[in-house]
């Protein structure tokens, strides 16, 4: 073989390997769990939010505020690839009046260790990114994921108002879970407040 030759093969070779090394391995994926089956390395979080869902949904306008009572819903949870998490909700019954639905998915990233998760809303159709603040454990204790800035057509009264947010995901207790939203408001002297809380109750 000439030295060009094997110059070209040094490099494919080289390519090959980097490839490879890059790309996850089995186990990075539920060690090949089948679709909504939780693997050796599915965090337990995870593994415990896979169901169907009755969620209470509760919103707030402001701190110290009356709070407001939205329609009922139901939540399907199912794990894609025992690796992520994804969540449809919609309204428990079918209503012309005030139909949504929300999409959300959550994943414990196994590089950065911390939790990622997004969301969509027919409601407002923003696109809402969240990161933990911290490494996740992978155990299933309390999340707390810091978001970024979005801003509100109508909030209230008011219009095209701008909110900065965070989210909270209960651990699962009892066939539970408390997932809360905060914002704040991006205007002098604002303070957080509770703006909307989903209880979910596992469905028998």
């Amino acid at each position: 073989m000439t030295t060009t030759g094997r110059g070209i093969r040094t490099r494919l070779l080289t390519a090959i390997i980097l490839m490879g090394a890059g790309a996850p391995a089995p186990v990075a994926h539920g060690q090949g769990a089948p679709p909504g089956k939780p693997g050796a390395d599915t965090p337990p979080l995870l593994r415990d939010m896979v169901g169907a869902w009755d969620v209470r949904q509760q919103m707030w306008f402001a701190p110290d505020t009356k709070v407001i009572d939205l329609p009922r819903a139901v939540a399907r949870r199912r794990l894609i690839e025992g690796s992520y998490l994804e969540e449809t909700m919609t309204l428990a019954e079918k209503s012309e009046r005030g139909s949504f639905t929300r999409v959300a998915y959550l994943n414990l990233n196994t590089v950065s260790q911390r939790y990622e998760y997004f969301s969509l809303d027919s409601r407002a159709p923003q696109q809402m990114r969240y990161e933990s603040d911290k490494p996740g454990k992978g155990g299933s204790g309390e999340v707390r994921l810091k978001g970024g800035t979005f801003v509100a057509a109508q909030w209230g009264e008011a219009k095209n108002v701008e909110f900065k947010y965070r989210l909270t995901l209960g651990e699962v207790q009892k066939d539970q879970q408390v997932v809360r939203l905060y914002l704040t408001p991006q205007s002098e002297g604002a303070k957080e407040f509770l703006a909307f809380e989903y209880v979910y109750t596992r469905q028998r």
